[in-house]
């Protein structure tokens, strides 16, 4: 039994095709451990892949896709990054000594690389599991999320709190299209509007522009994910950015809308509702907003979301501090960059 550790180079064919072919195979499967999205990673600046696979007799038997994501370079390029792995590791039959060789080989490669490593969980793991990570140095922490069961769009109406189907319907009354985007250009106009909304408001990183021309060029164009746009006389006023795991899910990884110059149209409930309709149109039965939040503070952005139905899950996240004192530092700086607007 071996591990094979792929860090920020082509795939080989037989490597793309072994992996796919595992991950076919796992219920727990999303575009997040794919080779597609190992490939994108490649393409943007400042977000570097590991793949580790583990293999036994030449077979593929577990999968895990992560990513350093630094927002600074030189000197500082630790303090400022951060490994994420979203919606893995990959194992079967979630075989606790399977799960820990890959741990174990993420901590020893990465751990001195980055700040903080975290894995953003899409299920519930088992207790075996959850002990698994806890022995490789991982904190389990409550992290709410929210699922809609998709079937049909009449039935998601259904399921959608009064006011929201109330929005909705005036948003679409007024003249708003919901269409997806047809080019580049339209993909930039979305980033203006997330930019702007993220360095006003939201005030948390965002990637840079190459990160959404190369959804688009990439996973778009190959049929892993889709950028839907809320038009109104002429102008772009809202969109959603989705990854979409085929046949399976669709998840909301960036939305915004001109909320308060068209409040007319709903431009953020027309948005989710075009990637809503948009899954129940290519058979895909499941939305994922991808987070609520902490359950212990109020998030505006929860409430939001809740009012379009759903269930509402814990799925926490696991993460592991590898420098004390230099994730100190980084959170002190990344809450006073915040009091003055700087992200």
């Amino acid at each position: 039994m071996i591990i094979v550790q792929t860090q920020n180079k082509t795939l080989l064919k037989v490597q793309e095709d072994a992996i796919s072919a595992f991950l076919s195979t796992q219920p727990c499967n999303t575009i997040f451990q794919s080779p597609d999205f190992y490939h994108f990673y490649l393409s943007v600046k400042n977000f570097t892949p590991y793949y580790f696979l583990l293999y036994d007799d030449n077979e593929v038997i577990g999968v895990m896709l992560a990513v350093i994501i630094r927002e600074t370079k030189g000197l500082f390029s630790v303090i400022g990054s951060r490994c994420v792995v979203y919606g893995g590791p990959i194992v079967q039959k979630d075989n606790p000594e399977h799960l820990s060789k890959l741990l174990n080989s993420l901590n020893t490669s990465i751990s001195r690389l980055t700040v903080l490593t975290q894995f953003r969980n899409f299920r519930i793991w088992n207790k075996e599991s959850i002990s698994v990570f806890k022995n490789n140095g991982f904190i389990f922490h409550d992290h709410l999320n929210l699922v809609i069961e998709n079937q049909e769009s009449e039935a998601t109406l259904s399921g959608m709190n009064p006011s929201r189907r109330r929005q909705l319907r005036k948003g679409l009354q007024s003249g708003a299209i919901l269409k997806p985007a047809a080019n580049i250009t339209e993909v930039k106009e979305l980033y203006d509007i997330l930019y702007t909304l993220y360095r006003k408001k939201v005030r948390k990183p965002l990637p840079k522009w190459p990160f959404f021309e190369q959804f688009y060029n990439e996973i778009v164009k190959s049929g892993k994910g889709i950028i839907l746009l809320v038009h109104y006389n002429d102008k772009i006023i809202g969109g959603i950015v989705s990854p979409v795991t085929p046949g399976k899910t669709i998840y909301e990884l960036y939305i915004c809308g001109l909320d308060k110059e068209y409040p007319q149209q709903h431009p953020s409930v027309l948005a989710t509702w075009a990637a809503l309709d948009w899954a129940a149109k290519n058979n895909i039965p499941e939305f994922d907003f991808l987070g609520l939040g902490k359950p212990e503070i109020p998030y505006g952005v929860r409430n939001f979301k809740l009012r379009f139905g759903g269930e509402q899950v814990n799925y926490g996240r696991f993460g592991r501090r590898n420098y004390n004192i230099m994730y100190f530092i980084a959170e002190l700086g990344y809450n006073i960059l915040r009091k003055f607007n700087r992200v």
